[in-house]
């Protein structure tokens, strides 16, 4: 079972022994043995039975010098074979190659080249000794394989040197154990030669050999067992060599154990990290695996199990590592991981395997997935918040992306693997589910422990550069919001970009996350006692003022406010004005009240008439002794004109002021008592011909009580045709809905108003009874309908009287006004007349006449109805001796009416006369009637003008 070539160099036979021809000459002794080992590809489950593609080694060359005091060779096998006294030769160190492609020769001189593993050229880096036994070994009958033992000088142990790999012998089988970058990586960490870039100082390497605890050849190959391990290139090598194009090597260990040629298990370990920056290594292991074959017979084949070990448990995030925003934008300031070794893992694709001089372009970064179902393997992390003690900590599961440190281009890698599809995902990758679980979103500002924490039910990371992982988007639980929109549920946030570039102190109010989306927030009406409607967006998440509208815009170093009234379209003030359109600009010193918006201060700004609060504030906080915590939503704003002039400035040298203020205290027994608060100030109200001036109207609801509702300093002032009624406005309190006045409160609206009886006024011949002046202010809280004002002087069913003398009369007058159509309503009646009685004994007597005008102008059915109406009424009677008795009754009533352009006039009328004598009476009334029907609508263009006459008219102009 030898299989050997032996050839002398500088040697010759004597006839006896084999002696030295020229002693100034290398003597030499070289033997070639057949390749030590065949490489077979691996497979993750037990193949089918039949041949597989598999690719052997070269031939080795083991070459020996004759030392001088070696006198001669005895020309026996025996004697060749003994290599003990002999002086095994190396290959140089340093950048040579051989003096012939795939020879064995090195500057003239043959030298010791073994290709084991197949395609991996490797050499002695220290001297060593061959131990084989003479002659042919026999126990039992049977002959031992002819076979040489490689010792080392430090314990036996063997240190090998890789120098170069096998070119030009075509391509690895698929699936094969070691790859073109596992061996080129072995040649760069073993030869010891540095790597060099014209005009550039050489490339430090890290560089330890291969150590060898058995080495044995055979003519059927080795049996050996080999060990590397190597430390990482300096930052500044990788530098070097990914500027230089060179590849940077990141294998960390590697372990082959092989019996006669065959492999039997290697381990081959590459460093990288995860994406989260966190140290790991890649360990690929393949076994030599015994199954039964369904056939019958064995199937010794490779089987591939790989793993990523976790190296370092635990990195810390935070400024000065990279960071573009120093940080910020990583909520964590570490995160741990608790999986040390995963299960077994899904392969990476395997790389072409070619044999290229310039680096591989097919390294890439690949998700660690089960080898089993292939769905990501989830691994456990804890993240550390960055609360000022840092003691909070929350858990997740997400999978992760192991990245190789040789990787040319990680950050254009990285981002391919994030948007590789994701077949059969329950969840998007980089999305892991908190569930609920509390943390601080960004480190709360000094003093103000909390104000940043949320309840997270899920985090997404972005696409950052390995090893900084940052938060791109978030989904949480606003509290503020969610006390007030009970239904608001997990918001999706992402950080605020003011925050990320100048820090939390940077935002006036202290901003560090805003809603994705605007979140419309529709404050009923009824809360604010009917004075507004503040439907606004809430958007940015501070520490000092809570959640506020979007009012803080970047404006080149420092920050404006936006066009706040953008941030109230759709939100009515007393259920008709847009509130829009009467919201000014926020000035910046305006924005300088959120970075101490403390409870003191917005008091402050409550009880000062000049100060207001720029934008709308939603907050929560901790009740002192663990009382519970406040809900609270504060606005304070002074309006601008009217440019419908339905709200007008009272005085005009001043603003109206619009202050919201409601509050919500939740016990820790989860008992809600809310109470609101709104007022608005220095305004008067124009429904066309009348304006109600308003030195303030205010609202107050608290738990168990009815809302509160005055209105102070009103004055009613009529104009155009209306200005003869303000003769009697001066009838009216100065304190209209004052003490005294009467309040209605409904599920739909709030009616607050006065009616004042006038005391009967005599003045000579003059009386005047019976009057009485009324005024209403309703507040709808649905928004249903606008603010409505109702003015009377007495009503229909309770007419006013006046009387001179024998003349006497009354009437009644009523309008009704809203912001939406001014004049809705308009009733009112006048009549006046005489009578007169004469009794002479003989006869009795008496005669009267009355006449009268009524008006009604209302809506009906959306159509304007205007009603006008006059009569003329008279009655007179005479009895002579209480025998004859005659009396005469004349009615006689114009109305003229219009409905949707539909006008009419009817007259009717009737004359009754009736006569009783002693048992005798009779009446015959005679009644008449005539309606009169105008036109529907206004007589057209043509009706006007006939053709003839328009075309007179239009020659005049066009000769």
């Amino acid at each position: 079972m030898l299989v050997v070539d032996i050839s002398l160099v500088n040697l010759r036979y004597d006839g006896r022994r084999l002696v030295r021809q020229d002693p100034a000459a290398p003597t030499l002794v070289v033997v070639g043995l057949p390749p030590q080992h065949v490489l077979e590809p691996s497979f993750p489950q037990p193949p089918v039975a039949g041949p597989v593609s598999a690719v052997a080694a070269g031939p080795t060359t083991l070459a020996f010098s004759v030392p001088a005091t070696v006198d001669g060779l005895e020309p026996s096998l025996d004697s060749l074979l003994d290599w003990a006294s002999l002086v095994a030769m190396t290959v140089p160190v340093g950048p040579t190659a051989p003096d012939t492609a795939g020879s064995a020769v090195f500057q003239g001189i043959p030298r010791s080249v073994i290709e084991f593993p197949t395609r991996l050229l490797i050499t002695y880096d220290a001297p060593v000794d061959w131990v084989i036994r003479p002659g042919p070994q026999q126990l039992g009958g049977r002959t031992a394989l002819w076979h040489a033992r490689l010792h080392g000088g430090q314990d036996g142990e063997v240190l090998l040197r890789a120098f170069a790999m096998a070119q030009d012998r075509g391509q690895l089988p698929d699936g094969s154990p070691l790859v073109v970058k596992d061996l080129q990586d072995i040649v760069s960490l073993t030869s010891r030669v540095e790597p060099t870039v014209p005009g550039k100082p050489p490339i430090d390497l890290p560089s330890a050999p291969l150590r060898s605890e058995q080495f044995i050849v055979t003519p059927l190959g080795s049996s050996a067992h080999l060990h590397g391990v190597w430390q990482a290139p300096s930052q500044t090598a990788q530098t070097q060599l990914q500027e230089a194009g060179l590849r940077v090597p990141d294998l960390e260990a590697y372990d082959h154990i092989t019996g006669l040629g065959r492999d039997q298990y290697i381990r081959i370990v590459r460093r990288g990290r995860l994406n989260t920056g966190h140290e790991a290594s890649h360990v690929e292991e393949f076994r030599r695996v015994f199954v039964a074959d369904p056939d019958g017979g064995i199937i010794a084949f490779l089987q591939r199990q790989d793993r990523v070990i976790v190296k370092q448990p635990e990195v810390a995030y935070g400024a000065g590592i990279g960071y573009p925003h120093d940080g910020r934008e990583m909520p964590f300031s570490a995160l741990r991981i608790t999986d040390r070794v995963t299960p077994p893992i899904k392969p990476p694709v395997p790389a072409p395997q070619e044999f290229p001089d310039a680096p591989l372009k097919d390294l890439t970064a690949f998700w660690v997935q089960l080898q089993d179902s292939g769905k990501d393997h989830l691994f456990t992390l804890i993240g550390t918040d960055r609360e000022v003690e840092g003691s909070r900590k929350v858990s997740f599961k997400m999978p992760l992306i192991f990245v190789p440190d040789g990787l040319g281009d990680p950050e254009g890698n990285v981002s391919d693997r994030y948007a590789e599809p994701e077949p059969d995902q329950l969840h998007p990758r980089m999305t892991p589910e908190l569930h609920g679980q509390t943390m601080a979103m960004a480190q709360p500002p000094d003093g103000a422990p909390g104000s940043t924490t949320h309840a997270v039910e899920s985090l997404t990371f972005g696409r950052g550069t390995v090893g900084l992982p940052f938060v791109s988007d978030a989904l949480v639980r606003v509290h503020a919001v969610e006390q007030l929109l009970p239904n608001a549920g997990p918001l999706a946030v992402r950080f605020n970009d003011t925050y990320l570039e100048k820090t939390m102190a940077g935002h006036p109010a202290g901003a560090y996350l805003e809603l994705a989306a605007d979140l419309p927030l529709a404050m009923g009406a009824e809360q604010a006692g009917g004075l507004a409607n503040p439907q606004t967006f809430l958007k940015t998440i501070t520490s000092q003022a809570g959640v506020v509208p979007e009012v803080f815009g970047p404006n080149g170093n420092g920050l404006v406010a936006s066009d706040v009234a953008k941030l109230f379209q759709g939100a009515k003030l007393l259920g008709f004005i847009n509130l829009s359109a009467l919201l000014g600009d926020v000035v910046e010193d305006d924005l300088n009240q959120f970075r101490d918006l403390s409870d003191e201060q917005i008091t402050r700004i409550l009880g000062d008439p000049k100060a207001a609060l720029a934008a709308p504030v939603l907050r929560v906080r901790d009740l002192a002794g663990g009382q519970g915590k406040e809900l609270r939503y504060v606005w304070k704003t002074q309006l601008t004109k009217d440019p419908k002039g339905l709200l007008v400035a009272v005085p005009a040298s001043t603003r109206p002021t619009l202050t919201l203020d409601a509050r919500t205290v939740r016990s820790p027994g989860a008992v809600d008592s809310s109470t609101v608060e709104g007022s608005l100030t220095d305004f008067g109200l124009a429904f066309g011909a009348i304006e109600v001036d308003f030195a303030e109207v205010r609202f107050k609801t608290g738990p168990g009580r009815k809302p509160d509702v005055t209105a102070s300093g009103l004055v009613v002032k009529f104009r155009n045709e209306l200005q003869f009624i303000n003769t009697l406005r001066d009838a009216l309190p100065a304190d209209v809905f004052g003490a005294g006045a009467f309040v209605d409160v409904q599920p739909t609206c709030v009616s607050a108003g006065y009616t004042l009886a006038v005391p009967t006024i005599a003045l000579g011949v003059f009386t005047l009874s019976n009057l009485t002046l009324g005024a209403t202010l309703t507040i709808p809280l649905d928004g249903s309908s606008p603010v409505s004002f109702r003015f009377s002087v007495s009503e229909q069913q309770h007419p006013f009287n006046v009387s001179v003398s024998l003349f006497g009369g009354g009437g009644y007058f009523s309008m009704l006004v809203d912001l939406d159509q001014g004049v809705k309503e308009l009733e009112g009646a006048m009549e006046f007349g005489g009578c007169a009685a004469v009794d002479v004994g003989v006869a009795a007597g008496g005669v009267s006449l009355m006449a009268g005008v009524s008006f009604v102008i209302e809506e009906v059915g959306g159509q304007r109805s205007v009603t006008v109406s006059g009569y003329v009424r008279f009655n007179g009677f005479l009895s002579v001796l209480g025998i004859v008795t005659v009396s005469i009754e004349f009615y006689l009533e114009l109305t003229y009416a219009s409905v949707g352009g539909q006008s009419s006039i009817k007259g009717s009328g009737k004359l009754t006369v009736s006569v009783r004598l002693v048992l005798f009476s009779t009446s015959v009334s005679i009644p008449f009637s005539r309606t009169f029907a105008g036109s529907p609508n206004d007589p057209s263009f043509e009706l006007c003008m006939p053709k003839p006459h328009w075309r007179t008219y239009c020659a005049a102009f066009h000769p």
